[in-house]
């Protein structure tokens, strides 16, 4: 590999993560903190890290499992590192062992490793396997092929008497946040056109809304995430504040509140008659009515949402 390939910008952190034997969270904040590595931003500023510094981070993890300390050893070139690790006898290139059912993992795979991790109440283990996840699947696939199947698997063997009620909360929480801080990743420096996410009234279930978020950051959007049960009026209030040019709703239980529909007409009534509602979710076909009235976009899947959030950008650009 020329010098130039290896310092060309091309991995996201979930792969430095992988190759380099660090979590995320670490890569993180021994970049904010140490400047240990500089990585450049993509189109959507997504991080973008080279051969040359997933080598670095992984000099890096060596020399402080021997011992040093990172701050004692951020700012050193890594001909130094190398000669450190020498100097105590440890090889300095020596790979990341992975257990071999994560080599190539199929979506069938990870949803079994990840519920195999829940099972256990295994935190760790679980945001290990969500991290490999988004390292080799597209993010509407793993959160339809993945985080989807996962949940609803948890759920039926919760009611089978297969799992109990702790393992289905330790999941959602779990995801909540690891798709949080995903969301806050991609949603650094962006400068797209305004998204508003959130669910109405009454709807409980956040994890849909957030992987809604998720994807359209991930496609260059600002992403303003509201978190669930919001009323109409405040939707429509955030909407006009932040000049959002969308709003997203997940609607994913109860999927027969006989508030709701009115809270729909009211949040249509006072949006911008520009400003299209997108909607989705488990539950959102108990409200069909309501929402072809107020003119809803009802995207089928995820990746239906994607395309749709495409298709309108290019018709605002």
């Amino acid at each position: 590999m020329t010098e130039e390939e290896l310092q060309h910008p091309q991995h996201p952190i979930q792969v430095a993560a992988r190759r380099s034997g660090l979590s995320t969270h670490v890569i993180r904040a021994w970049e904010k903190r140490y400047q240990a590595v500089a990585p450049k931003r993509s189109g959507t500023s997504r991080r973008l890290y080279s051969d040359a510094e997933i080598n670095r981070l992984s000099l890096l993890r060596r020399v402080t499992e021997a011992g040093w300390r990172i701050g004692d050893v951020a700012d050193l070139p890594d001909e130094k590192l190398s000669q450190l690790l020498k100097d105590e006898g440890i090889p300095s290139t020596r790979s990341v062992a992975q257990p071999p059912e994560l080599e190539a993992p199929t979506v069938e795979q990870l949803v079994k490793l990840s519920m195999d991790a829940v099972a256990r109440l295994d935190g760790p283990g679980f945001v290990q396997v969500m991290e490999r996840a988004t390292a080799v699947q597209s993010t509407p696939v793993v959160m339809e092929e993945v985080i989807q199947p996962l949940m609803t698997a948890i759920g039926e063997r919760w009611r089978m008497g297969r799992m109990r009620a702790c393992h289905e909360h330790f999941a959602s929480a779990h995801l909540r946040s690891f798709l949080g801080e995903v969301l806050a990743q991609a949603s650094t420096l962006s400068d797209g056109p305004a998204l508003l996410v959130t669910t109405p009234s009454s709807q409980t279930h956040e994890l849909g809304a957030l992987m809604a978020a998720v994807i359209a950051a991930r496609a260059g959007w600002r992403v303003m995430y509201l978190g669930p049960m919001l009323p109409a009026d405040e939707i429509a209030f955030a909407a006009d504040l932040t000049r959002a040019r969308a709003v997203a709703l997940s609607i994913a239980y109860p999927a027969d509140d006989t508030r709701l529909p009115a809270q729909l007409l009211r949040l249509r009534a006072q949006l911008q008659p520009g400003v299209p509602i997108f909607a989705g979710g488990a539950a959102a076909s108990g409200y069909k009515r309501a929402l072809e009235q107020i003119g809803a976009v009802l995207p089928d899947t995820l990746a239906d949402f994607d395309r749709d959030l495409e298709a309108l950008r290019r018709a605002g650009d």
